[in-house]
């Protein structure tokens, strides 16, 4: 037995059946080597019809070309078709794989490869009138070792089934239209497309850009919903970019206040301004978004322990509801600490170039040039290290506001202390210096 094998005979003992809703997909040894099975239920394979809507569907995917449609045999017995042996592979269902390791799903891209792959497949049925309509987690294959997405068989080949029978347990991801006995078409997949996506996103909370787009997608009025896969994915993407755009120009609005603010504080200043440090908020920003309740329960009077109490009483809650979403915060705790060691060092080289004694007595001109060009990199350094940590763009532009502020207040004390001695002047001189700001002369 080699190597890959011993990992298949691993995985065989592991998993065992899994089930999916038409059947159990098992792995069964033939000739010292693992095939792939789907053994029907017997509810579903006894229906007079069932056989030939196995063999309808084996046609017309032998006719379909497409990387991620599995292909399959039907085994066939006295009482018609019983099982289908599945093209050779090592799968498991998504619902598995994210199982196994819950913080995969807040890697790099990960989201963002699955949806692409599911509407592009998706897309490509429909464009030859065929119909997933359940994209529930353990309806959806995937290769275990790249974690690339696979369909199998798809419902609008046993629409002669009862509904009821054929998703059952998996009704929550079947348009309602499904089991009324209405028309399956493509609204039927971006309905259980929708109801895919707000999976996905459970352990991390479905992004506020997002919630709309997958609240029309699952729309109970077909008609209300998004008129195909493609104008879903397109949605999705609009919404990104919208967001995307309204985060940098955020960062370029907070940039713009803090270089502001050092104008202000290069001035002379008569008494002498003790700088006081925010105080942390006690409330973090998920709980204002989904358990306002909770807070407004305690009163307005609540003194700031009570508020801290309250918040880890309901932290602690959301901790107790598995250890996929522990998982999934320590990851996310990670991210949040390579994101600020990274942006820190790349704020710190960036403000730099503008927070220097050459650059504040250079003309205005000069200083608004550099100026534009410093917000310029850290927008797009944050937007990089988003992507590559995999947080919330929310997250990032608020650790990255804090970061900008720390680092350039440091920068006004360096200058305070030796840009033209200006508090040094104040005392020895009876006339006191006015310091050269950008585009002025001192000179009379």
């Amino acid at each position: 037995m080699n190597y890959e094998e011993l990992l298949e005979t691993r995985d065989a003992r592991k998993t065992s059946k899994v089930r999916l809703p038409y059947g159990y997909f098992y792995k069964r040894l033939i000739d010292g080597k693992y095939s792939n099975f789907v053994e029907f239920h017997d509810e579903v394979a006894d229906n007079i019809t069932f056989s030939n809507c196995v063999r309808q569907e084996c046609e017309a995917l032998s006719q379909l070309n497409l990387k991620q449609q599995l292909h399959f045999t039907p085994n066939e017995g006295n009482d018609g078709i019983y099982a289908i042996a599945v093209e050779v592979g090592n799968y498991v269902t998504i619902e598995q794989l994210l199982n196994e390791n819950p913080a995969m799903v807040a890697q790099n891209s990960f989201i963002n490869d699955t949806l692409r792959d599911l509407f592009a497949i998706t897309r490509e049925l429909n464009e030859n009138n065929i119909f997933h309509v359940c994209f529930s987690p353990s309806n959806i294959l995937v290769r275990k070792n790249d974690a690339t997405i696979r369909l199998l068989c798809h419902g609008s080949f046993y629409n002669t089934i009862d509904a009821d029978v054929l998703y059952e347990g998996v009704e929550d991801y079947v348009a309602p239209e499904v089991f009324s006995d209405g028309t399956i078409d493509s609204g039927s997949d971006v309905y259980s497309l929708g109801k895919f996506i707000s999976w996905l996103y459970q352990s991390s909370g479905l992004p506020i850009e997002l919630k709309r787009v997958v609240e029309k997608a699952t729309h109970e009025d077909p008609d209300s919903r998004y008129t195909s896969v493609e104008a879903l994915q397109s949605a999705i993407n609009t919404s990104r970019n919208v967001k995307r755009t309204a985060l940098m120009a955020g960062s370029a609005a907070a940039i713009a206040l803090v270089i502001l603010g050092l104008f202000f504080y290069m001035l002379p200043n008569t008494e002498p301004i003790e700088y006081v440090r925010p105080v942390e908020e006690p409330v973090p920003d998920d709980l204002l978004d989904e358990d306002m309740d909770v807070l407004l329960g305690i009163g307005a009077d609540a003194d700031s322990a009570t508020i801290a109490q309250v918040v880890m009483e309901e932290e602690a809650r959301k901790d107790s509801l598995g250890e996929g979403g522990k998982r999934m915060r320590e990851y996310n705790a990670k991210a949040e600490a390579i994101f600020r060691k990274q942006f820190s060092k790349a704020a710190d080289a960036i403000l730099s170039k503008v927070y220097n004694p050459e650059m504040m007595n250079g003309t205005e001109q000069n200083f608004a040039a550099k100026n534009r060009q410093m917000t310029e990199e850290l927008a797009r350094k944050q937007e990089e290290l988003t992507k590559l940590t995999s947080l919330s763009p929310d997250r990032t532009q608020a650790i990255a506001s804090q970061i900008i502020e720390q680092i350039t207040r440091k920068k006004m004390e360096a200058m305070d202390k030796d840009y033209m001695n200006i508090r040094g002047n104040k005392e020895s001189d009876s006339k006191p210096a006015t310091p050269a700001l950008p585009g002025t002369d001192n000179k009379k």
